[in-house]
C-alpha cells in the first residue's frame, strides 16, 4: 500500500483514531458482504457499460482501457492518502477512511487490469502490423497511471487541508452518520448491479461462425455478467491472498517484487483463451474461459498497485536515490510485461491464416522448414 511521509506529531494522531475505528470493521459483517459487492460493482461497470460505450462510441477498447486504468491509478492515489495519512473530519471523509482498503484491494484491483493491458498492446501491435507501438501503450499506460496516481493524492490532500483541526470536531456522532452513510452507499450498490442485471436481455449472445462446442451454460448477456463477477471475486481475493504470501516470503527486496510476479504470472495466465482458441475457435464462446482469462486474471493482476508502488517508492525519500527506486520499479515491471506481451503477440500471429503469419517464433520454424527441405533435397540428390 502507498505510503506518505508524516511527522511524529501526525503519525501519533493517525494511530489514535485507527484505534476508534478498526474494532468497528472487525465485528460487523457489512464489509465481508461489501468484499463481494465491490468486485461485481467494478465489472458491471467496465463489462456493462463501458462496453456499451465502446460499441456506440468511435473508440477503440485500447483507448477505453487506457483510461480506466489511469483513473484507476488516480482513484487509488486518492483513497490510499484517507487509508494510510489523513486523518477524517465529519461523517463523510470518515466514511472514505472507512473503506479506502476494501476500495483499493477489491475494487480497483478488479477495475484496472495490467493482464488487459498487456493483452490489449498485443492486439494492438497485430492490428497495426508493429511491435514498437504495443511496447509504446505499455509505456505510456504506466507513466500516465504515475501521474494520475499523484494527482490523485494532491487532490486527497487539497480536501484535507480544508480542515483546520480534525479531532477537535471528530466525535461518536461523525462515526454514527458515517456508518448510516456507508449502508445507504451498499444499498445504492447493490440497487445498481440489480439494475443492471434487470437492463440486460436474455437473447443469446451472437457466437462464432465457426460452431464446434456446446458448452453447459448458455452465452447471454445475464449469464456472463454473473460469471464475470464470480470469476472477478474470485481474481481480486486470491491475487490479494497471494501477494501477501510472496510479501511475506521475501526479505527488504530492492523492489516490490510480489506486484511484479504476480502480474507477471496472471498476465501469463490470461492467455489461456488464445491458447484454446489455436486449437478449436468456438472456445472463444466459453463464458467460464472468458470469465477466467480475462476477469479472473484480469482482477488477479494489480495495475492499480503497481503503480501505488512506484508512488511509494519515489516519495519514500528525498533525491536521486527514490528517483532510482522508482524508475528501477518502472523499468522491471516493464521488462515483465514485455515478456507477456512478446508470448500474447506470437498467438495472435499464429491465430492468423497460415500466409500471413508474422513473430518471431514463426520466422525459426520457416526457416527450419526451409533447412529441413535442402537437407530433403539434397539427401534425394545424392547417387545411390
Amino acid at each position: 500500500m502507498a505510503l506518505l511521509p508524516v511527522d511524529s506529531d501526525e503519525e501519533t494522531k493517525y494511530h489514535h483514531h485507527r484505534k476508534k475505528t478498526s474494532p468497528y470493521r472487525k465485528r460487523t459483517l457489512l464489509f465481508l458482504f461489501l468484499r463481494f459487492l465491490l468486485p461485481t460493482a467494478a465489472t458491471v461497470t467496465t463489462d456493462v457499460w463501458f462496453e456499451s460505450a465502446i460499441l456506440l462510441s468511435s473508440f477503440g477498447y485500447e483507448l477505453v482501457l487506457a483510461i480506466t486504468n489511469v483513473s484507476g491509478a488516480f482513484l487509488d492515489g486518492f483513497f490510499s492518502d484517507w487509508e494510510i495519512l489523513l486523518i477524517p473530519c465529519g461523517a463523510k471523509t470518515e466514511v472514505l477512511h472507512i473503506i479506502a482498503d476494501d476500495i483499493r484491494t477489491y475494487y480497483l484491483s478488479t477495475y484496472t487490469s495490467w493482464a488487459g493491458m498487456v493483452g490489449v498492446a498485443a492486439s494492438l501491435a497485430h492490428a497495426r502490423s508493429s511491435v514498437l507501438i504495443g511496447i509504446l501503450y505499455i509505456i505510456l499506460s504506466i507513466l500516465m497511471a504515475f501521474v494520475a496516481h499523484g494527482l490523485g493524492s494532491d487532490f486527497a490532500q487539497y480536501i484535507s487541508s480544508t480542515i483546520t483541526d480534525p479531532l477537535s470536531t471528530m466525535s461518536k456522532s461523525h462515526i454514527h452518520r458515517a456508518q448510516k452513510l456507508l449502508q445507504r452507499g451498499i444499498l445504492s450498490l447493490s440497487g445498481y448491479i440489480i439494475l443492471t442485471y434487470i437492463y440486460l436481455g436474455e437473447e443469446n449472445i451472437e457466437e462464432s461462425d465457426d460452431k464446434g462446442k456446446e458448452f453447459w451454460i448458455i452465452a447471454t448477456p445475464r449469464n456472463q455478467l454473473w460469471i464475470s463477477s464470480i470469476f472477478a471475486i474470485l481474481g481480486a481475493y486470491i491475487g490479494h491472498i497471494l501477494v501477501g504470501i510472496i510479501s511475506d516470503k521475501l526479505r527488504h527486496p530492492g523492489v516490490p517484487m510480489e506486484t511484479l510476479i504476480c502480474n507477471w504470472f496472471f498476465g501469463l495466465l490470461s492467455l489461456t483463451l488464445n491458447i484454446m482458441k489455436l486449437r478449436d475457435i468456438s472456445w472463444g464462446d466459453s463464458l467460464l474461459l472468458r470469465g477466467f482469462a480475462i476477469n479472473f486474471c484480469g482482477a488477479a493482476s494489480m495495475f492499480a498497485k503497481h503503480t501505488s508502488d512506484n508512488r511509494r517508492l519515489y516519495t519514500a525519500k528525498k533525491g536521486k536515490g527514490a528517483q532510482r527506486a522508482a524508475i528501477t520499479n518502472m523499468t522491471a515491471n516493464i521488462i515483465f510485461a514485455t515478456i507477456v506481451f512478446w508470448v500474447a503477440f506470437e498467438i495472435e500471429e499464429w491465430e492468423q491464416p497460415h500466409d500471413t503469419r508474422r513473430g518471431v517464433v514463426v520466422k525459426i520454424l520457416k526457416v527450419l522448414e526451409r533447412r529441413r527441405a535442402k537437407q530433403n533435397l539434397s539427401a534425394t540428390d545424392m547417387p545411390a
